[in-house]
């Protein structure tokens, strides 16, 4: 049997590692938000900026999406149903599939 002192060591590390990872993972996703931005606008998409750039409402022509860019994640709303999905690549794809940028602008 072991000993449970044993896992104080690996408490340790995730005491020491825990405060590092959360700052970096809040640094990418600041810069998250503002490439993601860029890069919508230079496509020329419209969007309406929410909660400091931590929410974009996009419009998509016939819809809107809701998109976090921190996070990459996205919501089609009115729509023919709610698409969910993740990434400014993958939002960019979407609209394009619906006429509401044409393909490979710059």
């Amino acid at each position: 049997m072991s000993d449970p002192r044993d896992d104080e060591t690996e408490g340790d590390f995730w005491n020491a590692v825990g405060p590092v990872m959360k700052a970096r993972s809040q640094e990418k996703r600041v810069s998250n938000r503002q490439s993601s931005a860029e890069m919508l606008a230079s496509r020329g998409v419209k969007f309406t900026t929410h909660n400091a750039g931590a929410h974009l409402i996009v419009d998509a022509g016939s819809h809107k999406v809701n998109f976090w860019p921190g996070t990459g994640k996205w919501i089609t709303q009115g729509w023919r149903f709610g698409l969910v999905s993740r990434g400014v690549r993958s939002l960019i794809k979407h609209l394009e599939e619906v006429n509401a940028i044409t393909k490979g602008s710059a």
